[in-house]
């Protein structure tokens, strides 16, 4: 039964002495004194420490409650009364009993349970020791002694890298040294803890010295030192430094298939070997396999190169901009796909010691369930926290990639529509997409509906009966499909009755209600239609478009409401809202489209589509490369003449720019605009003058024409920008004088800019006009 208890006794010390899992870290740098200089003399006077220290617990326990450990031998009651340390080579025991706070080796008194518990973990917290294997010496006469087997971590003497290519030594030292963070830079810093209780009415205020983890000195540990390295332990172990290496290489610098190998000598001798990964294999799951040697095309990952975070990140982008009907799949399940890698260290005879890198099939964890809710600005408006890893998985050199159909997705806007012909007129715009797994067909719903509301008593003067028909419901719906084995982008029609403009190529659509709203300046003239428009568009290559579309539509002028609904200017005229040909119209358009910077997900079309403007979305990235981007429309129709009676009518128009980008945000942009036709109704006739259309100058100041030019130029420097435009209209068998207007811009953004122009002609002041603009229309 004794020797069962002194078992037993010995079990509890060496859980007690276990080091945490966070024993395993880092290491630290400065001064060059060995341990060996550090005399024996230096012992501090014993206990460090308040009596019954634990870090594991808020206070000192109460000695009172937890007794003095006792060893029985044959009903014979032993209590340790010494302290031995054994297995030291580089340092010495004086040094480590300082440490720790230990009583000196020729210290005869009887250690309490609770210090022997608090020194084992000290010792075990320093990060000096790879083991603390405590056991009970008892001989048959004298005291029992505590005696505590330590295994030191490795010495450096010297360390190397070898295998780099991209990357330099001196970007993974500090991933070698790194100091943990219970170990702070500043060793001389000591906190004192302030304790307040209160118990009912009386409270009692205590303040002790904190007995912070032993913090070897540095001269103790390996390091480097003003870029040279200097020798000593290796703090925390080497293979937790080699697993922060692979943790740099992987997590920070992006080399997420890296592995690193390693030999240590007998000598201490360190030569770290590391492999930058080269990728070996593309699989793609979760589609069949013609579906997934496209996926490998779009995805552009060549095997046999280093492979990076970034180009998972960019793949995974061109895969869905060309395949916009698959999606990258992350969740639960694939999490638990996911392998890890750790450092493995293997011991040869000789003392020489290497070091590897195993990779590890995830533990299949029990499941629980659980309800997580979380609510913020970046869970509302991120998709994701980090999409290079979102469906990635790696086994070994091969990257798996899982991917599945995207299921139909709904976008829905917001219209807050404020012309000068509807005041306040709110609305949604919605599109509902099908997409097609097998790349057959996809379709697209679009709607939008917007109603002016009676605000402000806004009225037509004297005409009741009209200021019910605009303030009607504004309806649009339409249906379309893509059929990319043809080649066609869209093949679709709409319906509509709503309130137009052929204006939008002038103003931005929110720059528009914003300024009416604001300054009763919309900036644009509008009419009422009511009709229908079939179209096809082919998209032969990535960057062209061609289209045909098929208009027929009755059109009626609209007229200002008075008084007008702005918050400024209220008490001036309304806007004037420029008459039409009214009537039946049908007309067929063609077009021509290029744009550079356009990807094969690039969203083509619009419910508001009008010849004057582009199909292709803006791209986002216009600033960072080159691009050249334009159309030709040609139209031709039937309609309400001059006269009233029905005439035929043309209408071409080219809209080019470019962008020429010198630096990051610094570069030139550059516009040509010219349109001709015949016999145009007055809703499409040429005009000139006003925001983006010969800036400066008066809305439509020049107008009337039957063609027209304008080029404009801007510069831009990160924030400031300077532009000129300049342009003529013919109108009356005459081109009128060419006019320039010159202005600087402050920039916000790719888009948000305020703008400032001056028209240089025999109408010019100092004061200029000036706008803050939210939309970019070329």
């Amino acid at each position: 039964m004794n020797r069962l208890a002194l078992a037993l006794c010995f079990l509890s010390f060496t859980a007690l002495a276990q080091p945490p899992q966070d024993a395993g870290t880092s290491a630290a740098s400065t001064t060059d004194t060995p341990p060996e200089a550090t005399t024996a003399s230096e012992d501090s006077d014993y206990p460090t420490c308040p009596e019954g220290f634990s870090e594991d617990s808020a206070e000192p326990a109460d000695s009172s409650v937890l007794g003095a450990m006792q060893v029985e031998v044959a009903g014979q009651g032993l209590t340790p009364t010494g302290l031995e340390l054994r297995g030291l080579q580089r340092l010495t025991d004086p040094q480590v009993r300082k440490l720790v706070g230990a009583p000196p080796a020729d210290a005869s008194r009887t250690l309490t349970g609770n210090e022997v518990q608090a020194l084992l973990q000290r010792l075990a917290r320093t990060g000096l020791f790879a083991r603390v294997e405590p056991r009970v010496r008892v001989s048959e006469q004298g005291p029992a002694v505590l005696e505590v087997n330590l295994e030191e971590y490795p010495t450096l003497t010297s360390v190397e890298f070898v295998g780099l290519q991209e990357l330099r030594p001196d970007d993974l030292w500090d991933a070698l040294f790194k100091l943990p963070s219970r170990f702070p830079e500043n060793n001389d810093t000591q906190e004192e803890v302030a304790t307040l209780r209160l118990h009912k009415r009386h409270g009692t205020l205590r303040v002790v010295s904190e007995c912070p983890t032993p913090r070897p000195p540095r001269p103790w540990l390996a390091r480097r030192d003003d870029g040279k390295f200097q020798p000593g332990i290796m703090l925390g172990g080497l293979d937790a430094a080699l697993e922060r290496i692979l943790q740099t290489l992987r997590e920070d610098e992006g080399y997420l298939l890296a592995t690193v190998t390693a030999t240590l000598s007998p000598e201490g001798r360190l030569v770290v070997t590391v492999d930058e990964g080269r990728l070996e294999s593309v699989e793609v799951r979760g589609v069949d396999e013609p579906m997934a040697a496209r996926v490998r095309e779009a995805l552009n990952l060549e095997p046999g190169s280093v492979f990076l975070r970034s180009d998972a990140r960019r793949a995974l982008e061109r895969m869905e901009s060309r395949l916009p009907f698959l999606q990258r799949e992350d969740n639960e399940d694939l999490d638990e796909k996911r392998t890890t890698v750790r450092i493995v260290e293997e011991r040869e005879a000789d003392g020489t010691r290497r070091y590897s890198t195993r990779e590890e099939a995830p533990r299949k964890s029990r499941r629980h369930e659980r309800v997580e809710f979380e609510v913020g600005w970046g869970r509302l408006f991120n998709d994701g926290d980090d999409a290079s890893s979102e469906g990635l998985t790696m086994e070994g050199k091969r990257l798996i990639v899982h991917v599945r159909p995207r299921p139909p997705d709904l976008d829905v806007d917001l219209l807050p529509v404020h012309t000068q012909v509807t005041g306040f007129a709110p609305g949604l715009k919605a599109n509902l997409r099908f997409w097609d797994p097998k790349d057959r067909v996809h379709t697209t719903l679009d709607a939008a509906f917007f109603i002016p509301l009676r605000l402000g008593g806004q009225r037509l003067p004297d005409d009741p009966e009209g200021t019910r028909r605009q303030r009607r419901v504004n309806l649009l719906g339409g249906a379309k499909v893509q059929l990319p084995a043809l080649g066609l982008e869209e093949l679709g029609a709409q319906a509509h009755d709503f309130i137009d403009t052929l204006d939008r190529w002038r103003l931005g659509d929110f720059d528009s209600y914003f300024y009416s709203f604001l300054i009763n300046r919309p900036d644009r003239d509008y009419f009422r239609r009511q009709g229908f428009t079939a179209f096809a568009t082919w998209r032969w290559q990535r960057s062209w478009l061609a289209g045909v579309e098929v208009r027929g539509d009755t059109v009626s002028s609209l007229q200002s409401f008075t008084p007008p609904l702005s918050l400024f200017r209220n008490d001036h005229p309304p806007f004037p809202n420029a008459p039409v040909n009214e009537g039946r119209f049908r007309s067929a358009v063609l077009r021509l489209e290029y744009s550079g910077a356009a990807e094969r997900g690039t969203r083509v079309g619009s419910l508001f589509r009008t010849p004057e403007t582009s199909l292709f979305e803006r791209h986002e990235g216009w600033k960072r490369e080159p691009a050249l981007r334009g159309f030709v429309t040609m139209e031709v129709g039937e309609g309400p003449g001059a006269d009233g009676a029905d005439a035929r009518f043309w209408k071409l128009v080219g809209d080019v720019a470019m962008d020429l980008p010198v630096n990051w945000h610094t570069g030139l942009s550059l516009r040509l605009r010219a349109a001709t036709g015949h016999d145009l109704p007055l809703q499409k006739q040429e005009a000139l003058g006003g925001w983006s259309a010969l800036r400066g100058f008066g809305f439509k100041e020049y107008r009337g024409g039957d063609s027209s030019v304008l080029a404009s130029a801007e510069y831009r420097w990160h924030g400031l920008g300077v532009f000129a435009d300049l342009g003529s209209v013919h109108a009356a068998s005459e081109w009128s004088d060419a006019k320039l207007s010159l202005g600087g811009s402050f920039h916000f953004g790719d888009d948000v800019r305020f703008e400032a122009a001056w028209r240089l002609d025999d109408k010019a002041r100092l004061t200029p006009e000036a706008r803050l603009l939210f939309n970019r229309t070329f």
